[in-house]
């Protein structure tokens, strides 16, 4: 039963707990509004001993612990202990199961948002989402710093063993076995934390970006549906909302993958004068909006195509210029590319982002490039954001072999530029698609979908009936089921989640390669995942997969990997 039955509180009722509207979880959100969420939840008890949540099963509910200590265990090991205003059970957002089991370990009270209750929630205030999601990132940040810290108690402690052994002669060679023997169990401490780091990171990113693909899919296909003046300006909204979590998600899962090294650079041809036009067209609407000027002046002797991360240079411009467009009130921002100098193919490109905004004072320069930081308070409220723009773009920019300079005057503007080393290159021959031809050839063609998730499967079943209305999707909600269909029908492609039930994708791809038919064994397949990093790519490939498609995906993307891999490859 819930607190109240209201958000109207008659004097009967007794009050909230006032150490609750401390909880992270509501942090920078309004006291009616925390107010609100708990008077709209429930109210539970447990006993010692009593599980919360049982590994291997989906969540119904985030917890939050009002009072009292739980126990997060593996099997029967105890991996940590949590207390009052601790949030459980995020993986619900994912309708992903457990993995571990969460017990009682004194009396306790918790606060339970409902699964259904929470998703309205995060619709009406996204702080939520954004704050559950900064939660999650601390964790692993502790998780990280903690296993530091006794790596380093541990190696403190070997050093103390090695002078004590070399002052004492008559130690015998068990001594040395039992030293040799902590440094081993060191070592592989550490590699079992990079191993935790490496699985969360893939696991959040997974558990967030599954919801966030149903809520953008659907949004989508809702909009392209005969609605009325309300209804498409709500859906707007949400469009939005959902555009600018994604963002917020991006960045914290973007941070988290440079700060665990999972983050790497592709060095491929990418046509880098049409990659800069294309950021500016996409600012010039923004910039329009505030009635400011966008200029884009790129040197005549760029190179038009070289080899690097067009993803990544174009994140980083992209949030250099966002950044400016966001401070500057009158005037204008100018996006500058220059050839500082030229060695055969090599080349030293200059990127500068001006504008004519606020300016930064000297002494909170080196502050903005901080996770979470930006020049002050009075900066976030009025101006919003995460603070995680500028330290990522630094950071990748520094992973390729640059420096971001700052120069700023207040209330002048400021000048961001760097200098980042290019191969010269020439465009690559593609292969090309009629689409008219191609949606032609499409009639009376089947696509296998393999999701479990019944919100994923309802996004991408609608989605490709939408773009080709004469392909018939089928759908398998896991591997065994997905090996049975192809062994009694013909797909001209398949979709392949990753994480599934009974068999996942990359064992459901490698029996596909396995299987009798020769016209079937070679099917192109592409992944479906919310995980895209480059050992989630390697693995997808290593598999015998084709492609990979991340979720969310668009509209366009999902085109793009049909058409290519049923008539490209075909």
């Amino acid at each position: 039963m819930g607190y109240f039955t209201s958000t109207h509180y008659p004097h009967t009722m007794p009050e909230l707990n006032k150490t609750l509207y401390s909880c992270i979880l509501f942090d920078k959100m309004d006291k009616e509004i925390v107010t609100e969420i708990l008077s709209s939840s429930e109210k539970a008890t447990y006993s010692i001993g009593d599980t919360l949540i049982q590994k291997g099963s989906v969540p119904k509910a985030l917890f939050i612990i009002e009072k009292g200590t739980v126990g997060i265990y593996n099997e029967d090991v105890l991996l940590v202990r949590l207390s009052e205003l601790s949030i459980l059970g995020e993986s619900f957002l994912a309708n992903a199961s457990a993995t571990a089991t969460i017990v009682a370990l004194t009396e306790l009270k918790t606060v339970e948002i409902k699964t259904d209750h929470f998703y309205n929630l995060a619709v009406k205030y996204p702080q939520l989402i954004f704050n559950l999601f900064t939660i999650n990132h601390q964790r692993l940040r502790n998780s990280n710093e903690s296993a530091l810290k006794e790596a380093h108690a541990r190696e403190e402690k070997l050093e103390e063993l090695v002078k004590l052994r070399t002052s004492e002669l008559n130690k015998t060679l068990d001594d040395l076995v039992k030293t040799n023997s902590e440094l081993e169990e060191t070592r592989d401490s550490l590699i079992e934390t990079q191993k935790f780091r490496q699985q969360f990171l893939a696991n959040m990113s997974h558990e967030i970006r599954t919801p966030m693909n149903a809520i953008v899919g659907l949004t989508n296909l809702l909009l392209k549906s005969k609605l009325d003046a309300q209804q498409d300006k709500y859906l707007n909204v949400i469009k939005k909302s959902g555009a600018n979590l994604l963002v917020i998600i991006n960045d914290i899962l973007d941070l988290a993958k440079i700060e665990s090294g999972k983050m790497e650079l592709e060095k491929v041809p990418f046509p880098l004068v049409a990659a800069i036009k294309n950021i500016h067209t996409i600012l010039n609407l923004k910039g329009e909006e505030k009635g400011i000027q966008m200029i884009e002046n790129v040197s005549p002797d760029i190179p038009e195509w070289v080899l690097g991360d067009e993803t990544r240079i174009t994140q980083v411009i992209m949030n250099l210029a966002g950044n400016a467009i966001k401070f500057t009130t009158k005037g204008s921002v100018t996006i500058d590319v220059t050839l500082e100098s030229k060695k055969g193919d090599n080349c030293k490109v200059k990127f500068s982002v001006k504008d004519t905004g606020i300016g930064i004072p000297e002494d909170k320069i080196d502050k903005i490039f901080e996770s979470f930081g930006q020049a002050s308070a009075d900066t976030t409220r009025k101006f919003g954001g995460t603070g995680l723009g500028l330290t990522i773009s630094k950071q990748l920019v520094e992973m390729h072999g640059g420096e971001v300079k700052v120069k700023s005057v207040v209330g002048e503007g400021s000048d961001f530029y760097f200098i980042i080393d290019y191969t010269a290159t020439t465009k690559p021959v593609e292969e090309s698609i009629d689409d008219n031809a191609a949606g032609h050839n499409m009639k009376g063609k089947k696509i296998l979908l393999v999701e479990d998730n019944e919100f994923n499967q309802l996004v991408a079943v609608d989605t490709i009936n939408d773009l080709f209305p004469d392909v018939t999707v089928e759908v398998a909600e896991n591997g065994i089921e997905a090996l049975k269909k192809l062994e009694t029908s013909d797909y001209a492609f398949v979709f392949m989640d990753i994480q599934m039930p009974e068999m996942d994708g990359y064992e459901t791809t490698r029996q596909i390669r396995k299987l009798v038919h020769e016209d079937k064994k070679h099917i192109r397949i592409c992944a479906m995942t919310a995980n895209v990093t480059k050992d989630e790519i390697d693995a997808c490939l290593a598999s015998g997969m084709n492609d990979y498609m991340m979720k969310p995906f668009t509209h366009e993307i999902l085109k793009e990997k049909i058409l290519k891999n049923t008539f490209v490859h075909s």
